[in-house]
This record gives structure tokens, sequence and C-alpha cells, in this order.
């Protein structure tokens, strides 16, 4: 059964990358829970999207450019005074829920990548146990490949961004070989730009395909039906709902 991903916590339902997000979300029967690692200036991995302040948190300025002590200050927006939490708070709270997790190393704006986050990310989840219950994914092939260097073994999903999926030249087969040239062996589309014929086509060049972006009902039973790996979602609810009724129905 294609696995569920809860996407920065459930962002259609609580307030993405909020310590109440990873705290709710610890406790659904999804399978990996999805969040995304910047880094602060003076070297704290934080847990955020944007590489810049003002969608979901308060204030300006990139997340890049701050010390972490400026950080814990910066409001999450629709939360209760939440603060932007460091990525050892988030595995405090997701480690004891055995779900596995599924990280997005994120680049700076611009595309620019934190020299050597890829290693202080790694180290970090040996020195806690947490590496072998990883899945690393980026839009950026590059990282993907520094984090093959440092963890072989864990698994990789190269995040391929809407624009060389856009268009009339449109090229999976490329991209796939592209992955696994890299060591990469999934991809992950947005699923609004699914085509059928897509799994079977990264099959043949011995890529897994997964989605992401799949937020409603429609889609969700979309990508369950296209019996792609797995797929983020903003509503896990939903998606928990679907597959229930699914096993009923097979059984």
């Amino acid at each position: 059964m294609t696995d569920i991903a809860s996407h920065r916590g459930g962002a259609r339902i609580w307030p993405e990358n909020s310590r109440l997000a990873f705290r709710n979300s610890a406790v659904l029967p999804v399978d990996f829970i999805e969040f995304d690692i910047h880094r602060s200036r003076d070297g704290i991995l934080v847990v955020h999207h944007d590489p810049l302040l003002g969608r979901t948190a308060s204030g300006e300025g990139a997340v890049g450019d701050m010390d972490w002590a400026a950080l814990t200050a910066v409001e999450l927006i629709g939360t209760d005074g939440e603060t932007i939490p460091s990525f050892d708070e988030v595995l405090d709270i997701l480690e004891p829920s055995g779900i596995r997790l599924r990280i997005e190393l994120k680049t700076r704006q611009g595309g620019a990548r934190y020299p050597g986050i890829e290693a202080q990310v790694v180290a970090r989840l040996q020195e806690r146990g947490l590496l072998g219950r990883t899945t690393f994914t980026s839009f950026d092939l590059p990282t993907l490949v520094g984090l093959l260097r440092l963890a072989p073994a864990t698994p990789t999903i190269w995040l391929i961004a809407d624009k060389l999926l856009a268009g009339p030249a449109r090229d999976l087969r490329d991209l796939c070989r592209q992955a696994a040239a890299a060591g990469v062996s999934e991809i992950a589309i947005r699923i609004a730009q699914a085509r059928d014929g897509d799994r079977e086509t990264c099959h043949s060049e011995a890529v897994t395909l997964g989605y992401y972006g799949a937020h409603d009902e429609p889609a969700i039973r979309k990508a369950f039906a296209d019996g792609v790996s797995a797929f983020t979602t903003d509503r896990p609810d939903i998606a928990i709902s679907v597959r229930s009724k699914l096993n009923e129905g097979r059984g």
C-alpha cells in the first residue's frame, strides 16, 4: 500500500512545522512525518520551510542570516506563542512515536547550499540513533549526492521542481536517468503534473515514483490508485480515512 507522509506535520490542519503539528501528527497512523531543515547563522539546525521569514513566521529576513538566539524570539503565525523549533526539539517530539522521518534539506534564498549541512544532519541523526528511520529529500540533486556519500544506505528522494516537467518538452525518463546516475533511486513529482504511464516510465529506469502535493480527497485517491511509493499531504486525516476505506473494500 502507498505510504502516507504528513507534510510539515499536517499543514492544513495545524500551523506547519510547529511543535503542535508534530505532536498531533505523531499520534496518527501515518507512515512518515515530513519536515524541512535550514541552519541559523551560528550553526543551529532549525525546522522551517521558507528561507525567509514572513509567511509562516513573524518578522522578516533570511533564516540563515539570523543567530539562533534571535530565531527563538520569532513567533510562528497561527500558534499560541510558539517559536521556530530546532531540529533537536522536533526529534524529541517524534522519536517516541516510531514513525519514519522524511526530512527535506533546504537551500538558502537563491539556491545556495548551506556548507556542510549534510554532514551535520547525518551526524545528529546517528548520535540519536534515528538515521535508520530517515528518508532524505531535496529539490537539489547535489545535496542528495552529498548525503549518499555520508549515509549510502539511507533512502533518498529527488523532488522534481514544477519547471522541470513543464511544457511540451516534458521528459520524465531523462529525469529518472539523472536520478539513477546520481545514485538516487526514487523521485517525487507534484501530483497535478502526473500523467498516465509515469510510474511505468520510472520503473523502466529502475527508479521508484512518488507524489507530493496531494492535499484533497480526489488527489489522495489518485495517489493510491496510481500505486506510487508514497505521497505527501497537508491533510493526513483525509489520507488515513481514504486508506481505511480502501482497505475495507479489499477485505
